[in-house]
């Protein structure tokens, strides 16, 4: 995807040399790829409340260990995972190779807290891998830097701490040599990663981090939330409810299906398409990426409210897609918090962050009509005129714009609205 910001003062004027362009790396095309699929999945599954559970809810160590001797995956399909990720229309994967709890969902050298030494007894990001290979979907890694199982992990200078548990010896240094070892067998054992998610900023600077990240991976994109990486990162990522601008940075936006938890959760609640539909338009729309997550059952299935969240999604995406495809963000075509626009050549996409509040729209920055405005969504063809709205009449402002009516908004109340216009 391209970056722009155009200096168009009219609709009809062409995008020329006078637009301002941020080209940033892109290793393996994370960027171009736009929609991912995020996986929280480990034994925390088996409680079913939180994949944070042994802190929020304080449970001691010894006592969540015992959920390793429950978890068997027994209907996990690598396959069902791309299948649920294609229906949304996901490009690539994130999976949570090792949470805060510092469970192991690889078949590592460097603990017997991992995911061969369950009932499972099977290396889930092995078989991930070898799926996503075959069938073309591109994976990453989300890797958590706090460590609530390690004995030497402590860390008083990050968040996400548990208090020391018996037996334990803070040692930085011993554990970051058992990071490197960790994430040294992802990212040789397990083919091309697309990227690399820390989570939870350390608080200590350690480039040597990133350089190893990258010198096993050539091209892999690292986030911002490792070991005091935030300037040299290649890209940035909020989550759940956020607002960001354009910077000198990619940014990949992420939230849950689920509203409380990342992991799966029995009682969850559930998101709206029209909550989602919205919150991934909004980052698309401005240059972004979006990585919407699921929590697996301690079986390997995904809960089928999630893949309902998620086929909804792809439904919606499906329809307004071309929007989000090699496209310029043009900031000069709107000043509404409320509408992004994004264009190729005459195509104009107009992209609604809120519910549309009424079946028309005026557009003061467009003054001419257009070939053609339609409604991806349903591929309404919608009426336009170039006239003044009533309420402009003695505004410093006071000219005729364009004006689109006939929009179904009453059938489009829970999902995104995205409109394009052709400009003649």
């Amino acid at each position: 995807m391209r970056i722009k910001g155009t200096l168009l003062l009219s609709a009809t004027v062409a995008c020329s040399c006078a637009c301002r362009s941020a080209t940033f790396a892109d290793g393996q095309g994370l960027f171009n790829r736009r929609l991912g699929m995020f996986v929280h999945w480990g034994i925390y599954s088996v409680g079913g409340l939180h994949e944070q559970e042994q802190c929020r809810y304080g449970v001691p160590r010894a006592e969540y260990e015992k959920y390793k001797d429950r978890f068997s995956a027994e209907k996990f399909s690598s396959d069902h995972f791309i299948d649920v990720a294609e229906s949304a229309g996901a490009e690539y994967i994130v999976i949570t190779a090792k949470h805060h709890d510092g469970f192991c969902m690889w078949d590592t050298k460097t603990t017997d807290y991992k995911v061969t030494n369950t009932p499972a007894r099977r290396d889930v990001i092995g078989e991930l891998a070898d799926a996503c290979r075959r069938r073309g979907m591109k994976l990453g890694f989300y890797y958590s830097n706090p460590d609530w199982h390690h004995p030497n992990a402590y860390n008083d200078k990050s968040s996400h701490q548990i208090p020391l548990q018996p037996g334990d010896v803070p040692d930085m240094g011993k554990y970051v040599a058992y990071v490197k070892a960790q994430v040294t067998e992802l990212l040789t054992n397990y083919g091309e990663a697309v990227c690399f998610f820390w989570d939870i900023p350390t608080g200590i600077e350690l480039p040597e981090m990133d350089e190893m990240v990258r010198k096993l991976q050539p091209g892999i994109m690292v986030n911002d939330r490792g070991w005091g990486n935030k300037e040299t990162c290649d890209y940035s990522t909020p989550e759940r409810d956020y607002k960001w601008a354009l910077g000198n940075r990619h940014v990949e936006a992420c939230d849950a299906v689920g509203v409380n938890s990342w992991g799966y959760r029995v009682n969850e609640d559930y998101r709206t398409l029209g909550y989602l539909s919205r919150s991934i338009d909004r980052n698309l729309s401005t240059g972004g990426n979006y990585l919407l997550n699921v929590g697996p059952k301690p079986d390997g299935t995904i809960p089928e409210e999630a893949k309902s969240c998620m086929a909804s999604v792809g439904r919606w995406y499906a329809r307004v897609r071309e929007s989000f495809r090699d496209v310029e963000v043009d900031t000069n075509l709107t000043d509404s918090e409320d509408m992004a626009v994004t264009r190729r050549g005459r195509d104009v996409y107009l992209h609604f962050s809120k519910p549309v509040m009424a079946t028309g729209v005026f557009l003061p920055k467009f003054d001419q009509l257009p070939e053609e405005a339609v409604v991806l969504n349903t591929g309404t063809r919608l009426r336009a005129a170039v006239e003044m709205a009533p309420w402009k009449w003695n505004t410093p402002d006071a000219k005729p714009s364009l004006h689109l009516m006939g929009i179904p908004a009453d059938e489009l109340a829970n999902e995104a609205v995205v409109i394009r216009v052709k400009l003649r």
